[in-house]
């Protein structure tokens, strides 16, 4: 029997901003997409997702696998192989399961897939590192059917605990923490949410806002450009595009704030040879977690009534900071109060959310 676990994720920082090329911080959590597979005599793979009362077949080695439609990751990662020439010989009866909140932002389905392309990857003889299994999980969600997301759910679950990821073509610069941080709160809201739409139109909104902003200012560079440098030409634009611009260059700043505070932590924690986190460093972490909220809800404009009403009653409860989590529009929320975990859990569920205390955790991987 093999058994395989592929973690979901929170985005700390640079929410809605890995697919513009920007830089995330994001940390996998112990929230799972469970894969189990048992060698069946057939060539062929059973897979059975009881979750979402899905049932699929898989003949093997007949060429590639057509769509029925554009989320069907399954196929899509099968393919993946298929066209690097793999053969799959033996056939397996294979149960996905999971306990990650489903369409709330919080990676779902790129665990799936990462769990997926784990066990084609394990029984076809480990032809991919974790680096391509983590490309391949990009190109079996997003580019093969020209989603709107990036690369971090994938990296992330492939490497676990917390990354840094600038999502550079043709290869992403990586870099991952030994950081176990903790007081982290999920709270999932129950909004339903279409997360591919929204990120494909929040995504529209800001390429079209970003090439406006060049036209009437040519020297605008995304990645360099100060704000206040872009403000005198900010009257120009509609009040949509002006505030994409707006809300995207100041977290872009927020999240190198971040990394240089995390930077810092990492240092005196390999100094001193221990794994405790500064209470200092958990309130810079919980301000700059509020000032991206303020962005989100603000600017780019994906937070929710419900979810800025469990934020807020997280910050009356004394949590250090919170942020919407995900696309947006909906889904999920965490905030940060370490030691103090599930009495941020309760100031979720008074505001009718469902809250799950967090720990950091390793990427995907056999247990």
């Amino acid at each position: 029997m093999i058994k395989i676990k592929s973690p979901g994720r929170i985005c700390l920082f640079g929410e809605h901003q890995d697919y513009l090329n920007y830089p995330i911080i994001s940390m996998a959590i112990s929230k799972y997409i469970y894969l189990q597979a048992e060698r069946i005599s057939e060539p062929k793979f059973l897979i059975n997702q009881p979750d979402i009362d899905s049932y699929i077949e898989i003949p093997l080695n007949r060429g590639e696998l057509e769509y029925k439609s554009n989320r069907d990751y399954l196929e899509s990662g099968y393919n993946q192989f298929i066209r690097r020439n793999c053969k799959f010989k033996k056939g397996y009866k294979i149960k996905i399961t999971g306990d990650i909140p489903i369409n709330a932002g919080v990676a779902s389905s790129s665990a799936l897939v990462i769990a997926w392309l784990y066990f084609l990857n394990l029984i076809s003889g480990k032809e991919l590192d974790s680096f391509q299994v983590a490309l391949e999980g990009y190109n079996t969600e997003v580019k093969e059917f020209k989603e709107g997301g990036g690369m971090m759910d994938h990296f992330t679950s492939v490497f676990g605990s917390l990354i840094f990821l600038k999502p550079e073509i043709p290869k992403p610069n990586l870099f991952v923490y030994n950081l176990l941080l903790d007081g982290f709160v999920l709270g999932n809201s129950k909004e339903k949410k279409a997360t591919v739409d929204d990120l494909i139109k929040t995504k529209n909104a800001t390429l079209k806002a970003f090439k406006l902003i060049k036209e009437i200012m040519p020297d605008f560079n995304q990645f360099h450009t100060k704000l206040e440098d872009i403000e005198p030409y900010l009257t120009n634009l509609k009040k949509e595009y002006s505030q994409k611009i707006v809300g995207n260059i100041i977290n872009r700043d927020i999240t190198f704030n971040a990394k240089q505070l995390i930077d810092k932590q990492q240092i005196s924690i390999s100094t001193k040879k221990s794994m405790r986190v500064d209470n200092d460093f958990y309130q810079e972490l919980g301000n700059l977690l509020n000032l991206h909220q303020q962005q989100l809800n603000e600017n780019i404009q994906i937070s929710t009534d419900k979810i800025n009403k469990i934020i807020k009653n997280c910050l009356k409860h004394g949590a250090l900071g919170g942020k919407i989590n995900g696309s947006g529009f909906g889904g999920t929320m965490f905030a940060l109060l370490p030691n103090n975990e599930q009495l941020i859990k309760n100031a979720i569920e008074e505001e009718g959310g469902e809250g799950f205390i967090l720990k950091t955790s390793s990427g995907v991987e056999e247990y």
